[in-house]
């Protein structure tokens, strides 16, 4: 299965399609956990967290879901500032 990198920064994504692949990612980590998929659901939730086409309060939730699906701050075992640099950029909220 290929998924798409949209991390280019002159390029956004539509929102729809980023939704939904998050959902069918979800699904499959639920079914058969792999890190592949976590990864891609930690990036694509930090990518809806500051995605400008959605409301406000959805990027806020893609936010605590992006933050809840990293785990615990104080499980982490490097500076709050870097704990996500190897997965993907943090939510402006986080940074």
């Amino acid at each position: 299965m290929h998924i798409p990198n949209h991390s280019a920064a002159s390029e956004t994504p539509l929102a729809d399609p980023l939704i939904g692949g998050t959902l069918a990612l979800l699904t499959l980590y639920a079914r058969a956990p792999d890190m592949a998929a976590a990864d891609r659901i930690a990036a694509n939730l930090a990518q809806l967290a500051r995605h400008p086409l959605l409301s406000e309060p959805l990027r806020t939730l893609c936010t605590q879901l992006f933050v809840h699906w990293l785990g615990p701050v104080e499980m982490q075992d490097c500076a709050a500032h870097e704990q996500w640099k190897d997965v993907c950029d943090a939510p402006a909220a986080l940074q």
